[in-house]
């Protein structure tokens, strides 16, 4: 299955990349960004992250049911990719305007609730 039609990624890239990369020593969160690194490719377009999110985290369950990455990796990596995207959907705070507002990264001003 073609992941990325910009940069002809496929699953099987992907979980290639995870192999290497989850192999590693201290492996790091398997991220679109890091998978693309890994392949020596960069998003284009971008609207491929969703699918690729979704295939990393189907093909570490997949690694690890074939016996090809540890329980406790996988359980790790999936716990980190789920804190990540979490991470990813909250609003970031900027800066703050005062005691009662708070200024969010696509300029909205959240009032604070007393």
């Amino acid at each position: 299955m073609i992941v990325c039609s910009c940069t002809e990624i496929s699953d099987r890239d992907i979980e290639s990349a995870l192999l290497e990369i989850l192999r590693a020593p201290d492996a790091p969160i398997p991220t679109p960004g890091l998978v693309y690194r890994h392949l020596a490719k960069r998003m284009n377009c971008c609207s491929c992250a969703p699918l690729a999110v979704e295939t990393i985290y189907n093909k570490v369950d997949a690694l690890e049911k074939k016996g090809l990455i540890s329980p406790t990796l996988s359980a790790t990596t999936r716990s980190k990719l789920l804190e990540f995207t979490s991470r990813r959907s909250s609003p970031r705070v900027l800066s703050r305007n005062s005691d009662s507002e708070t200024q969010t990264s696509d300029d909205a001003v959240v009032r604070k609730i007393a």
